[in-house]
């Protein structure tokens, strides 16, 4: 069996048990909305203008609710002791990070795909359009950040007794380089026309998110045969 097919038989698996279920979907679904609904109650008495703040309001609510489908990532193979069956399958280990990866990524697009739409209504005055572009490559690069250091830390945190506290105490350090320019990106483009610093400010942050997923994709594809081991 080639790479390809053995990676996809993962993803095709979590796909499949995900449609069945829905429990990630749906709890990640209604803690962004939940966490949106206070924002709007928070900020409601203020009137003011929130879209310079858009980057850091969105980015709060999708790391949380990212957190929240990550450490439930590996919970099906732990309970149902799917993890001995993949480290006895004749097939490299690394294809099981990849193939987290990409489910996990696919998940968080999914709820971001219609999360921001709703967010945009309820707090963003400035027409963003003419930044979509830049904006969508912000939301991708950083939803791979968020997947790719998540499902690493998942993997090492799900046999612990207290991997729901691990989980986010050591996920939220490493990735606040990326978080910070994730922000920078999403309120740059949200608050109105880019000028010639803001411009330089993005294009830093997106080639260090760029740098930031090659280094964490290709280190946790290097060392998650010794991690998924242990």
């Amino acid at each position: 069996m080639t790479a390809a097919r053995q990676i996809w038989a993962i993803l095709r698996k979590d796909i499949v048990l995900e449609l069945r279920t829905k429990e990630m979907l749906i709890s990640m679904f209604i803690f962004v909305m939940l966490t949106m609904v206070i924002f709007n109650y928070a900020f409601a008495a203020e009137k003011t203008d929130l879209t310079p703040f858009g980057g850091g309001m969105l980015w709060v609510a999708f790391t949380y609710t990212s957190l929240l489908g990550l450490n439930r990532s590996f919970s099906h193979e732990k309970d149902e002791n799917c993890l001995e069956g993949l480290l006895l399958s004749p097939m490299d280990r690394s294809y099981v990070f990849v193939a987290k990866v990409l489910g996990n990524l696919l998940f968080i697009s999914i709820i971001e795909l219609v999360t921001v739409p709703i967010f945009t209504v309820f707090f963003i005055r400035y027409n963003y359009a003419p930044n979509l572009l830049i904006f969508l490559a912000g939301l991708f690069l950083g939803s791979v950040a968020i997947s790719t250091v998540g499902t690493f830390l998942a993997t090492i945190t799900v046999n612990t007794r207290i991997s729901d506290m691990l989980f986010p105490i050591l996920a939220l350090p490493i990735m606040m380089p990326a978080l910070t320019s994730i922000v920078i990106i999403s309120g740059a483009t949200m608050a109105g026309p880019i000028t010639g610093i803001t411009a330089d400010q993005i294009g830093a942050a997106l080639q260090f998110l760029l740098g930031y997923d090659i280094v964490f994709l290709v280190v946790g594809y290097g060392i998650y045969d010794f991690v998924l081991g242990e």
